[in-house]
């Protein structure tokens, strides 16, 4: 299994979902992004490749976590992913990059999976996406992930959101409506990949 999370606008959550994937998946990260810290933080979970480093074919059972910038390895990595998945918020500042990125990848590999991360207003989604999918001129397959500070509260722990409410008490109340957004996500990532 290989999936890449890339969008060239940073501060869309490309960190955050590739750390929930690898976690819920067993899988490792690849973190491409020079300035990420993951390596730090899961030492035997993340391969931290620097900007001159070659990726390998014979990689497999991994998450490829881009960083906000134009990589040239992206297109042998999109070309031998099963699943591209690009996160955006729901915002006109987002959008434009979300749309160059998609354009970037959908040659290469055309299972794609956008996420509207972070979003307050399902709104803001819906015009999201329909701002996209006129410029694409097709509809797109995405799945919406509310704004939650269960977010923060993973990244801290190096925890599965979706592992949150099992600790019982006031944070099984607190995130188990967010865990089971996780979980339908990961149910379409899992899908999505057996297409």
């Amino acid at each position: 299994m290989k999936i890449t999370v890339f969008n060239q606008k940073g501060g869309v959550g490309k960190t955050m979902l590739a750390t929930q994937i690898a976690l819920y998946f067993n899988l490792k990260i690849v973190e491409l992004d020079p300035y990420g810290i993951l390596k730090q933080l899961m030492p035997n979970k993340v391969i931290k490749l620097g900007l001159r480093d070659n990726i390998s074919e014979n990689i497999d059972d991994v998450v490829f976590d881009f960083g906000g910038f134009d990589d040239a390895r992206l297109d042998k990595i999109a070309t031998m992913s099963n699943l591209i998945i690009i996160p955006f918020n729901p915002t006109l500042v987002s959008l434009g990059g979300t749309l160059k990125s998609y354009y970037k990848v959908k040659d290469l590999n055309d299972n794609i999976l956008l996420i509207a991360n972070g979003y307050i207003k399902e709104q803001d989604v819906k015009d999201a996406i329909e701002f996209l999918e006129e410029h694409i001129k097709e509809s797109i397959e995405y799945f919406a992930i509310p704004f939650t500070r269960a977010v923060q509260t993973a990244e801290n722990e190096i925890v599965s959101i979706i592992d949150l409410p099992k600790a019982g008490g006031l944070k099984k109340h607190t995130y188990s409506k967010i865990a089971k957004t996780f979980e339908e996500l990961m149910e379409i990532i899992k899908n999505k990949i057996q297409e």
